[in-house]
């Protein structure tokens, strides 16, 4: 029998043993950007995220849509820290021969997302690879205290999202599967090929001073809050899972759980957050799209739905390298 290797999360561990010494950071390894002060008050932000071909690109998807891709994905983890980026590196690792036409695409994927969300690339580096591999580095500006941190939910908040989840996951079902081929779930297709990042929002949010803890869904839901409750020493109960409609509909179609399609699937780019409890109504004035999903308890880190007197242990499960 083979040996079972490493999952991803446990590679991260190790890693975060191996590297985590010296004075502390401004952020820790265990937060969606990295930050080095540069000076009493401002800090640099940095994001790198890889997108690798055989396993991020799903069939139909261009090379113009999975440049554009990993430009949002590094905006994402921006967003949800309420971060500006400034300025995109990016290293291409390219399978010979390379034509013209190939160059060409994924510059305008990159052009494309880099315009979209107010970020300039700036350089990057490019080699022979046995895959396709799209490796963006983000870059921009913060204050300490202003960066919104993935530890800070205390019992009494508020957990939302801003927007329903299940698309990508039933999305990625359908593109996967010729059978489940469907124009009436052309949505679903929609969020796996043109994915956005939610930067507008993430910075409006910031500006409230009412977030307490934010991360974004890029590694599903359940993760996601899982995450939040981890860090954060709380226990998150939800009494909402935010299904998207057309979720619903394609859930009841191919008798799928609609549920586990919001919970446990990944690369959507909500965010997910909680607020101060006292703060939720004028914070959701300012974003319309927010919505409240539960709050926190006090707790070790657990993550629950209650509906109707009934409580569901939600598991630790989502999008993950080497499962």
């Amino acid at each position: 029998m083979r040996k079972k290797g490493l999952t991803e999360r446990e590679i991260i561990d190790f890693f975060k043993r191996r590297f985590d010494f010296g004075p502390p950071l401004p952020l820790g390894f265990d937060e969606d950007v990295a930050a080095l002060p540069m000076s009493d008050r401002r800090l640099v932000v940095v994001k790198t995220d890889m997108l690798v071909g055989s396993t991020d690109i799903p069939p139909g998807m261009t090379l113009n849509q999975a440049a554009r891709k990993a430009v949002v994905a590094t905006v994402s983890d921006f967003a949800a820290k309420g971060v500006q980026p400034k300025a995109l590196l990016v290293s291409l690792g390219l399978i010979p021969p390379v034509t013209r036409g190939t160059v060409r695409e994924i510059a305008r994927g990159l052009s494309n997302g880099a315009l979209e969300y107010g970020c300039r690339i700036i350089g990057g580096d490019t080699g022979q690879s046995d895959d396709l591999v799209i490796d963006c580095i983000g870059i921009g500006f913060g204050e300490r205290g202003a960066i919104l941190p993935r530890d800070g939910a205390r019992p009494g908040d508020i957990v939302a999202v801003t927007g329903p989840f299940g698309k990508t996951n039933a999305g990625l079902r359908i593109l996967l599967s010729k059978k489940l081929r469907t124009r009436r779930f052309s949505g679903l297709v929609s969020s796996i090929l043109h994915p956005v990042a939610r930067l507008r929002v993430g910075l409006e949010l910031a500006r409230t001073g009412a977030v307490s803890s934010s991360i974004d869904s890029s590694d599903g839901l359940a993760w996601s809050l899982h995450e939040i409750a981890r860090l954060s020493h709380v226990k998150i109960v939800l009494d909402k899972i935010p299904v998207a409609p057309d979720v619903e509909g394609f859930a009841r179609e191919h008798r799928l759980s609609r549920e586990d399609l919001a919970l446990f699937g990944g690369e959507e780019y909500e965010l997910v957050m909680t607020i101060k409890r006292a703060s939720f109504a004028s914070v959701r004035s300012r974003v319309p799209s927010l919505l409240k999903i539960g709050h926190v308890e006090r707790g070790r880190g657990e993550v629950v739905a209650e509906f109707e007197g009934r409580i569901r242990s939600i598991e630790p499960r989502g999008y993950e390298h080497f499962r």
